[in-house]
């Protein structure tokens, strides 16, 4: 993160937290409870934003070497990254381009040189060419050049792989990355090593999943018993990327910044935004990074019908714990938010059959929650464009 950015991150949480303020936008924003219940609003979201934007749908460590590969299935759509030979990060269909076949059926592995179909044990390298075609006398004038796996655009950042779900090589994936790139790169997750890997399904729309990281107003309340201790009451600074966000979750040692003067100089201009608080990034559609003192976590969430989602996560931690006792710090730094999430869960769940009782026709996001009004403003822009 750019020194000018911590200053000012700093000073702000310094006159919030001498004034018992926050950021706030303008207005309240009101949303209609239909768009986390509607089946149509569910498919567009998921052709419009979950096939058409970078999404996130792994890890850079799980494909550090040549022969490393992940499978994932999105939406049904299937798809298979590889590191070839020549250290190129590559993202397929899993579809074998014979009659159809998945390729691929195991979730990830290492060392690999060829994928074998299953059904007809055609072959392919992990570059994704054709290598071989049992008894291919019977395809007389096929090209292999012509059938190797279908490529889909690829990239990685901050630790974290992206694809964009169309088949294609290209996609500006700098332009869209740009408005957070400088920060997250700061921090050094490309580095970093995916610890405690976890996958959970949680009963609530997605996007009340995602409306869980991006305000403070819940913290004292709804995680009283693990983290608001360590966290000041509703006191954040919050600014959008269009379409992203940063927001920063103030810890109460904030409190020694309001001596600390205009906030320069040996006061906040000298410390880091990770002394005071947990600067928190999300990457629009359907990735969240919240950074930690000496570390980060990272939240995937994927839609799986109206009222259900899948969540893909863990910590990005420096490197590979090479001890019992490493292995037991970095264990309890990411118990503590996974037990932090399981409350947003839980809290998410009972708000999903809220919506179904039918109770209200729309929810409020307060001045104060304008992350989760940004959120839904960039979504139905991106709606509307399509």
């Amino acid at each position: 993160m750019k020194a000018a950015t911590q200053t000012d991150w700093l000073d702000r949480t310094r006159r919030h937290m001498a004034a018992g303020s926050t950021d706030m936008a303008e207005t309240i924003t009101r949303i209609d409870t239909a768009r986390y219940t509607d089946p149509a609003r569910l498919a567009r979201e998921e052709r419009m934003l979950f096939r058409r934007f970078p999404v996130a749908v792994s890890f850079s460590s799980k494909l550090a070497r040549p022969g490393d590969y992940v499978t994932h299935d999105l939406l049904g759509l299937p798809i298979l990254l590889t590191r070839d030979q020549t250290g190129r990060l590559n993202a397929f269909l899993n579809v074998c381009r014979h009659r159809g076949a998945r390729l691929v059926w195991e979730r990830g592995g290492c060392g690999r040189r060829a994928f074998v179909c299953p059904y007809h044990a055609w072959t392919y390298d992990p570059a994704g060419r054709l290598r071989g075609i049992p008894h291919e006398d019977g395809f007389t004038g096929i090209d292999r050049a012509t059938h190797g796996l279908v490529r889909l655009p690829v990239a990685e950042a901050f630790g974290i792989v992206f694809v964009v779900p169309a088949p294609g090589e290209d996609y500006d994936f700098d332009g869209f990355l740009a408005p957070i790139r400088d920060d997250l790169d700061s921090f050094g997750l490309g580095g970093h090593v995916l610890h405690d890997e976890r996958e959970i399904a949680v009963a609530a729309n997605w996007k009340v999943v995602i409306e869980g990281g991006l305000e403070t107003y819940h913290v004292q309340h709804a995680h009283r018993a693990t983290i608001a201790p360590m966290f000041a009451d509703n006191v954040a600074v919050a600014d959008r990327l269009d379409p992203h966000m940063r927001l920063y979750f103030t810890k109460r040692a904030a409190k020694e910044l309001a001596g600390d003067g205009d906030g320069t100089g040996d006061g906040a201009g000298s410390r880091s935004v990770r002394d005071y608080g947990n600067p928190l990034y999300y990457i629009f559609p359907n990735l969240i990074i919240l950074i930690q003192p000496d570390h980060a976590t990272a939240m995937i969430t994927f839609p799986h019908g109206t009222d259900e989602c899948r969540i893909q996560g863990g910590a990005l931690i420096p490197e590979a714990p090479a001890t019992e006792k490493a292995r037991v710090h970095w264990d309890r730094n990411v118990k503590i938010f996974w037990d932090a999430l399981d409350e947003d869960f839980q809290m998410g769940q009972a708000i999903q059959s809220g919506f179904r009782s039918g109770a209200n026709s729309h929810i409020t996001f307060g001045r104060f929650e304008q992350g989760c009004a940004w959120f839904h403003d960039s979504m139905d822009r991106a709606l509307a464009a399509g």
